[in-house]
């Protein structure tokens, strides 16, 4: 059976007529009738809601409307290389840019620690990790610069202090120490700082100002072939109809409800006050 036929049924099986199906679905009972004639279909959330309300799924409303899937003859791969290193690209594919920024800090951390264990191991000199610092806080620099996250702010600061060290001709060891405090300090210190920064960012919008006022349709408000648009205080909204009946662009609508960022209008019969 196609998808109306299903449709009928089901509304049926509940035993309610056109009308009050229409009612329970917030539509009109000539769009019940194009459904189930296969004339159009419902938006999605009234199809959810269907099948949420009546206890039926997706697949058996929709399982005739879909062509047949030709399933395709599994390749096997080789064993030996592909599955790891396909593992390892979807891996790294599915990090955040957040989780890269600080997989790639910590990796440098691990490095620059690497580098000055084999400085100290062939019996270099604290002094020449002057280019090292430098390097560190030009490299923290850019991936803070990047981001503005505050996420590597830390680390410069931490950089800098070794730098200052390390010209004052401090051991190795304490260079590493003086980074390692004073980034931790850093970090103690600039995270609440960014907390509070961000959560006065937050502004509330008020959007729910607009109901019960009147805007200008600018789409053809159509809920069977889910289009519809309104124009008010300076932005265009998507709409759908309350009733179910199709607006014609330029008419005036008053908005009923709210649901996202989706209007519920109905068309307005006398003339009242209007936003724009």
């Amino acid at each position: 059976m196609a998808f109306g036929e299903k449709l009928q049924e089901v509304r049926k099986q509940s035993g309610m007529t056109q009308e009050t199906f229409a009612e329970q679905l917030h539509v009109s009972r000539q769009a019940v009738s194009r459904w189930e004639s296969g004339r159009g279909y419902p938006e999605i959330e009234k199809i959810l809601y269907i099948c949420h309300r009546y206890h039926t799924t997706l697949d058996a409303l929709f399982a005739d409307e879909l062509p047949p899937v030709e399933e395709e003859a599994e390749v096997e791969q080789p064993i030996a290389g592909k599955p790891l290193k396909r593992s390892f690209v979807d891996f790294l594919s599915n990090l955040s840019p957040y989780d890269k920024l600080i997989g790639g800090t910590l990796i440098f951390i691990v490095l620059l620690s690497l580098m000055a264990l084999a400085h100290s191991m062939k019996g270099g000199s604290g002094g020449n990790m002057t280019f090292v610092w430098i390097a560190a806080i030009v490299i923290f620099g850019i991936a803070e610069a990047a981001t503005a996250g505050l996420v590597s702010i830390w680390f410069v600061v931490g950089a800098v202090a070794a730098l200052v060290a390390t010209e004052l001709g401090a051991a190795l060891w304490l260079q590493f120490a003086v980074f390692l405090i004073v980034s931790i300090l850093a970090l103690i210190a600039t995270r609440p700082l960014a907390r509070k920064m961000l959560d006065k960012t937050i502004v509330p919008t008020n959007a729910d100002r607009v109901l019960h006022h009147e805007a200008k349709v600018t789409e053809t408000v159509d809920n069977e072939n889910a289009t519809g648009a309104v124009y008010i205080d300076g932005k265009t909204w998507t709409a759908r109809s309350e009733d179910g009946n199709i607006i014609p662009k330029g008419k005036m609508a008053r908005i009923v409800r709210m649901e996202g960022v989706k209007l519920y209008v109905r068309e307005s019969k006398e003339p009242s006050e209007r936003r724009e």
